[in-house]
């Protein structure tokens, strides 16, 4: 399953339900931690993965993360 930006922006919105005006920086954090994770879990679910039974699955997720992470940080978007 994959999701565009456009996606990805709603639900971190619908994670920051309170609006952007009054959130602070750790709600921020917390709204891109519960977005990604729904992603995750998401696309596990669609793909029938149960990570408790799939290490390598979890694996995957992390050297994607770690991926994501890079790419943040040296500014490829």
């Amino acid at each position: 399953m994959k999701v565009s930006k456009e996606e990805l922006r709603k639900i971190i919105r619908e994670q920051l339900e309170d609006g952007w005006d009054d959130v602070s920086p750790d709600d921020i954090v917390d709204g891109y931690y519960n977005a990604i994770n729904q992603l995750i879990w998401e696309e596990w679910a669609a793909a029938g993965v149960d990570p408790g039974e799939s290490p390598e699955e979890v694996q995957y997720a992390v050297q994607a993360l770690k991926n994501l992470i890079a790419n943040l940080e040296t500014g490829q978007f």
